[in-house]
């Protein structure tokens, strides 16, 4: 079997025409989840699973998939939707995408990727429904494959992309807050009212029509998904320099945890960081910023 790659144009994994850059398979990837300061239980779940194969002489192929879930409900129902939705989400995709490729070439068939994504947050919402009614989550799952990442979103957990000096969400908030602010004409005080309410969340209400996404992710060019815990309490800037500093991603992921706790930590946190290259190139090594796209 030759090595695959993600195609944007044609959503599925499919073998390329050229052989793929030695830095998309040296993949890194950092996770850390932390109960924060106030809260008695962790009601996030989080999940970072890499599997690197070469064979029959060619290059190896890397892929990974990066997930975090943000339960709500209150205590235990929360942690357990979180929990439910990670495990149920997670080996669908793996099972439809990722271990396939272990199979023989005569077995193997490709799959729309963005189907399979879409499915997962299906199975885990209808999971919840059935076996936790009340409960619900947010989901934001990555499926990084060769040069590209797939994303399926739902909820106010965030997937951003960086470079060193240069961080930007790619996901949108499914909150009332971020909608008040999209319409414009509201304080302060009435978007701070709204900030923990959602309008999507998987679990609860219709099915949440997931949000797909597709980016490049060139060398040098890192994901991050983390829950409101972190981006409510750190800003993007004070992220990037933490990241740009850390000597990897598991010491970014601990560090971002940490400095969430010191400005109070009322929320669980929970960070999942995958680079290709690390240290992440820029100007302090010579080079330029890596390539890639953030928006």
């Amino acid at each position: 079997m030759h090595n695959q790659r993600l195609s944007p144009e044609s959503n599925h994994i499919q073998d390329p025409q050229d052989r793929p850059d030695p830095d998309f398979c040296n993949l890194q990837i950092g996770l850390a989840s932390d109960l924060g300061c106030v809260r008695s239980r962790n009601e996030d779940s989080s999940l970072a699973w890499h599997l690197s194969l070469a064979q029959q002489g060619e290059p190896p192929v890397s892929l990974a998939l990066l997930l975090v879930a943000d339960g709500m409900g209150g205590q235990a129902s929360g942690a357990e939707a979180s929990a439910l939705a990670c495990r149920l989400a997670a080996r669908h995709v793996l099972q439809e995408l990722c271990l396939p490729l272990l199979l023989p070439d005569d077995q193997y068939s490709r799959v729309p990727i963005n189907d399979v994504l879409e499915s997962a947050v299906r199975i885990a919402h209808d999971a919840i429904l059935q076996r936790l009614p009340g409960a619900g989550t947010t989901m934001t799952m990555a499926l990084l494959l060769g040069d590209g990442v797939f994303m399926v979103h739902v909820g106010d957990s965030r997937a951003y992309l960086g470079t060193r000096g240069h961080l930007s969400p790619v996901t949108r908030d499914h909150s009332v807050a971020a909608r008040l602010l999209e319409i414009g004409g509201v304080t302060g005080e009435e978007v701070a009212a709204q900030r923990n309410v959602l309008y999507k969340a998987v679990g609860q209400g219709m099915s949440p029509e997931p949000d797909l996404l597709y980016r490049d992710l060139a060398p040098g060019t890192y994901l991050l998904i983390c829950c409101d815990g972190l981006w409510g309490k750190v800003t993007d800037d004070e992220m990037s320099a933490i990241i740009d500093a850390a000597s990897g991603p598991d010491a970014a992921c601990k560090e971002l945890v940490s400095r969430a706790r010191e400005r109070g930590g009322e929320d669980n946190i929970s960070v999942v960081l995958a680079a290709r290259v690390w240290p992440l190139p820029g100007a302090e090594n010579g080079d330029g910023a890596a390539g890639g796209s953030l928006g």
